[in-house]
């Protein structure tokens, strides 16, 4: 049995067995670069006439892939903390009326989720008309989750921090994954002393900053546009208060931890998927500032949003990388040219207050070069 069909009939089996209905159509959702698997449950009677079924990469017959496979051109990278389960967060979060998607049932040894169908429709391919007002009210769920606190020993995000271990993970990726799988040479040893310098420079910016819930992956993509009226639960949805037409609804946010207050705002802001333009990254940055629960300085915060941001997209543009080169799977590598354009923007006003970020810089300015070169569309293999 393939693993789509035991998937299908995992999840048939739970819609049975926890709410009385049996799917007419089971269709497979295309993932991301991780592991978790996504179907479209459709119903032909009864309401919500679609569910969502979500599957964790570490349950079923697929569960022997992952995204640090090792191959003969690139190396598996460390481990940091396993991602908790979706629950007990996502009720966290919709009893404190942040938008997330309704649960309609699941099965933790199965690693099963049914949830409520958000739809297609993401920040991402916003209207041009409505993306301004749209990224404004993103922002604002940014205070509103770094206002949270809870025990960890409730709510397990609130134990998970962002340390010296997982940007080190993010430079050891740059190193064994970007450099030689789009330079087609490895690092030299002073690159490599260099690059580590920075990143260790990076984990003493972030170790010394305040500590805040961060949803981890706030990107575009993971902020979905659904009608006002139709958003979670009937509590949830009274709770959340206006809006317009249409209101955001974040997907995602297992990986939630604590952060320092710039996070998400670089995730947002800094992502690799959307061209926005600067001008209005600095407006929306500056302006979600004075919302902040820490309420950082300018200056601070453009430090912390540089650092954050370098080493963010150098874990972003290395796992695209990485999923060309293990997994065959280019579906993003177009995004690379945007994510070292935007790492040279960030590197560059680091390396005012970092100097050893210039090798960084240097590396970034030379894999632009590559991949606009006249063979880059043939790349994917080191030489």
């Amino acid at each position: 049995m393939d693993a789509t069909t035991q998937d299908r009939e995992s999840l048939a089996a739970l819609a049975d067995e926890a709410l009385g209905r049996t799917p007419s159509a089971i269709d497979p959702i295309e993932p991301g670069l991780g592991t978790r698997r996504f179907y479209r449950l459709r119903f032909d009677a009864g309401d919500p006439p679609t569910l969502i079924g979500r599957i964790e990469g570490n349950h079923g017959p697929a569960a022997h892939r992952t995204s640090s496979e090792t191959t003969d051109e690139l190396p598996a990278a460390p481990v940091w903390l396993a991602e908790p389960p979706l629950e007990p967060l996502r009720s966290f979060l919709e009893e404190a009326g942040l938008p997330v998607p309704q649960s309609y049932a699941r099965d933790p040894d199965r690693g099963i989720d049914l949830l409520e169908d958000v739809g297609d429709r993401t920040l991402a391919r916003a209207r041009s008309d409505h993306r301004d007002a749209l990224y404004r009210d993103a922002c604002s769920l940014i205070p509103r989750l770094q206002r949270l606190s809870a025990p960890a020993s409730r709510i397990p995000a609130f134990g998970r921090v962002l340390d010296r271990a997982l940007i080190d993970i993010k430079g050891w990726k740059w190193l064994h994954w970007t450099m030689p799988g789009l330079l087609g040479r490895a690092a030299t040893a002073a690159e490599s002393g260099a690059i580590r310098a920075t990143f260790g420079r990076i984990a003493s910016l972030v170790e010394a900053a305040p500590r805040r819930l961060a949803h981890r992956d706030f990107k575009a993509e993971n902020l979905h546009l659904v009608p006002a009226h139709s958003i979670g639960s009937p509590a949830a949805k009274q709770r959340s208060g206006g809006g317009g037409p249409n209101r955001l609804v974040m997907i995602d946010f297992q990986g939630a931890f604590m952060a320092p207050p710039e996070y998400d705002l670089v995730c947002l802001l800094y992502d690799l998927q959307v061209e926005l333009d600067e001008p209005l990254a600095q407006a929306l940055f500056r302006s979600t500032l004075a919302e902040l629960p820490d309420a950082p300085g300018l200056e601070e915060a453009s430090l912390r949003f540089d650092a954050i941001a370098t080493a963010r997209l150098c874990k972003d543009v290395s796992h695209i990388v990485q999923a060309g080169l293990a997994r065959g799977d280019r579906r993003r590598w177009r995004e690379i040219p945007r994510g070292l354009a935007l790492l040279e923007r960030a590197v560059g006003r680091l390396g005012h207050t970092f100097p050893e970020a210039q090798t960084l810089f240097s590396v970034i300015h030379a894999l632009t070069g590559e991949l606009q070169s006249s063979d880059s569309e043939s790349r994917g293999k080191p030489g």
